[in-house]
């Protein structure tokens, strides 16, 4: 049993019909339309009349059409209204019309909605006086009215209705089809036209009119043998939604060459995506009497399609890679969509949405399933080795499909190396297992501000670690965020310090070097064994310059490339020029102090301070360099050791002993 398509459904149905014109059944015209149009209403003959006084033309056209020998005729409009009530008729004036339908009765039915019925008068001229039961002939009064989908599409029609006092009537096409001596109308009828439903031959009322006085001949030709339907096809009355709303517009057909002008009419109105009423029925009739029946596949073959489909979506997506289950599953939607054409040919309907939707279904399903397991893999395989490998390269490791092979890229990088200070002194004082669990705790300390920039910690030497910003995760502002996790650092083991001397407990301080540049980043090791890291020379160059901050006292020194890249917003102080083991040229190191903002005023004017005393240095005036560090340049955080003072005394030394070849640079001998 056919019920209601949804949209979807109703969709590819129409679709179908529109690209496939294969049907089963003949390619016969038993049905005919005669349409009370425009042209009609508005011809001589006509034009003066009302629509409840065209009960003359319609006499005419009934006594015609039976003298054609028509097989059936049908009214799809309710006479809800006799002329005859009116005064000064006498109650004559539909008398030729209540005539014709009593000769006509074995043949006619009138049309009927759930809120009209035809006038008594019209009802009493198809009453058959012999059977004597007091009811009008069987089948004489139809109902009319349609039932479309749920999207609104006139395709389903029923040869039965109940109406609201529960009085079973019969359907206008099931009812003609009996007085036509048809086959019976199935339980449920879903119209499948071969072309729009406007194709059906259709003539104009006045033209049919006209052709009754000139050449009757023509009528019989046209009409003899056919069930006529008679009704509207006006552009703003009884206009449904059908199934051929896909189809080209039909066409008009030729004119008939003989005594009369009967042309085959065309769409009604080209423009619209409706069709007349009287058309749908006309087309239910002419499915069963050409044998273009059409039958839903059976819910069993429904369900067992969508079982495969489901089947196959699943296999899809557990199978195969994203993009080839999508393909996998447009094979399988087109295959379903294909189907329901090729089957209209056979007389089957096949509802292509459920099996397209449960392959989709399925493979989303399965996809869902695969995330949850590869995402469970993916964890457990993050868990495992984020505590060996930075977090970053983890990811890459579960996200990439490509094998890891040896060799890098070449990247603007940040490098840092970060000591812990006192590592030799405190192994003396405490055993193995408090130096490691005092050692690791401050490492923690250290790996926190590196991650929570952004950073990627490279390894752990010793007591010392090595940091990259700007890889493996690219960072355009690499430099500014190593600048971060120094001073995070550094405040980090400084306070863990203070807190270990109140208790009197061992702690370390820390020693941090950075530089910016060019490195090459990626697999370095051998074919079994491979380590993620930097080298190069601003790899070395950070390296050495972890060692400095230890010369001059102070926390955190940079290169001039970091300092370069992060003056606009950390405070800085140009230390000296230094020359490190391994290069030739000196180069400026500075000192990282603070980031600019929120900074006390005596933070940004200590660098001013120190620069001045730094310019006397360099001009050799060390009695001058040396007082300038002493008085007026106060490191603005460090009690004790502090670079004002290391510089002031160095110029002291050199007041006392000056060089013959000064030229303002320090050498370090060792790394």
């Amino acid at each position: 049993m056919v019920s209601g398509m949804g949209p979807l459904d109703g969709l590819v149905y129409d679709l179908s019909l529109g690209v496939s014109h294969s049907r089963p059944g003949s390619g016969d015209e038993p049905v005919a339309v005669i349409a009370l149009d425009r042209e009609s209403l508005d011809s001589d003959e006509l034009a003066t009349m009302p629509r409840v006084f065209l009960s003359p033309a319609w006499a005419k056209l009934l006594n015609g059409l039976i003298e054609a020998d028509a097989r059936a005729i049908g009214f799809d409009i309710i006479f809800s209204y006799s002329a005859n009530r009116f005064p000064g008729f006498a109650g004559q004036y539909d008398r030729d019309f209540l005539g014709a339908l009593a000769r006509a009765r074995d043949r006619v039915v009138l049309a009927r909605s759930a809120a009209s019925y035809p006038a008594a008068s019209f009802v009493g001229a198809v009453f058959d006086p012999t059977t004597g039961t007091g009811k009008e002939e069987p089948g004489a009064i139809a109902f009319a009215e349609l039932s479309p989908d749920s999207d609104g599409v006139f395709r389903r029609l029923t040869p039965q209705v109940e109406t609201a006092d529960g009085e079973k009537l019969a359907t206008l096409a099931a009812a003609l089809l009996d007085r036509a001596k048809g086959p019976a109308m199935p339980s449920q009828l879903l119209l499948a036209p071969r072309a729009p439903l406007e194709s059906i031959p259709a003539y104009r009322l006045i033209d049919v009119l006209r052709c009754l006085d000139r050449d009757s001949a023509m009528i019989r030709q046209t009409f003899a043998g056919k069930v006529v339907l008679i009704g509207t096809n006006l552009p703003e009355e009884d206009r449904k939604i059908s199934p051929d709303r896909f189809m080209p517009t039909a066409a008009p057909g030729q004119a008939y060459a003989g005594g009369c002008q009967l042309d085959r009419l065309g769409a009604s109105d080209p423009g619209s995506h409706t069709t007349p009423g009287v058309f749908v029925h006309a087309a239910a009739i002419n499915a069963v009497l050409t044998g273009n029946l059409i039958n839903p596949t059976p819910p069993a073959g429904r369900a067992m399609v969508a079982a495969t489909a489901a089947v196959g979506g699943a296999l899809l997506g557990f199978s195969l890679p994203p993009l080839l289950a999508i393909l996998g599953l447009g094979a399988v939607l087109m295959l379903c969509l294909a189907a329901a054409p090729l089957l209209l040919g056979l007389g089957l309907w096949f509802p292509a949405v459920l099996p397209a939707g449960a392959a989709a279904a399925a493979v989303v399903v399965a996809y869902v399933a695969r995330f949850l397991v590869e995402e469970r893999r993916r964890r457990r395989v993050q868990n495992a080795f984020g505590h060996y490998l930075a977090p970053a390269v983890v990811d890459q490791l579960v996200d990439s499909e490509t094998p890891l092979h040896l060799g890098g890229e070449e990247r603007e990088v940040t490098i840092m190396f970060a000591d812990l200070s006192g590592f030799t002194a405190l192994s003396g004082k405490v055993g193995p297992a408090e130096l490691m669990r005092v050692t690791n705790y401050y490492l923690g300390i250290i790996v926190e501000a590196v991650e929570a920039t952004g950073g990627y910690v490279d390894k752990f030497i010793g007591d010392a670690v090595m940091g990259i910003w700007g890889a493996p995760a690219p960072n355009p502002d690499h430099a500014a965020a190593a600048a971060r996790a120094a001073l995070a650092a550094v405040a980090g083991v400084m306070r863990a310090k203070a807190e270990a001397d109140a208790r009197r407990e061992a702690g370390y301080a820390v020693k941090i070097g950075l530089n910016s540049g060019r490195a090459v980043v990626g697999n370095v090791g051998a074919e079994k064994r491979y380590n993620y890291t930097a080298v190069g020379e601003t790899v070395n160059i950070a390296s050495r310059l972890e060692s400095v901050p230890g010369d001059y006292g102070c926390r955190i020194v940079v290169g001039p490339a970091t300092a370069a890249r992060i003056a606009d917003r950390f405070v800085l102080n140009e230390l000296d020029w230094v020359k490190v083991k391994g290069k030739d040229e000196p180069m400026a190191v500075y000192e990282l102090v603070a980031q600019k903002d929120g900074a006390a005023p005596e933070m940004l004017d200590y660098p001013k301070q120190y620069h001045a005393a730094l310019e006397r240095y360099r001009a050799g005036r060390f009695a001058e360099a040396e007082e300038h560090w002493r008085v007026r340049v106060p490191h603005p955080y460090l009690v004790g050791p502090s670079p004002p003072l290391v510089m002031a005394e160095r110029a002291a030394a050199l007041r006392a002993d000056p060089p013959a070849d000064w030229d303002g640079v320090y050498v370090k001998t060792t790394k």
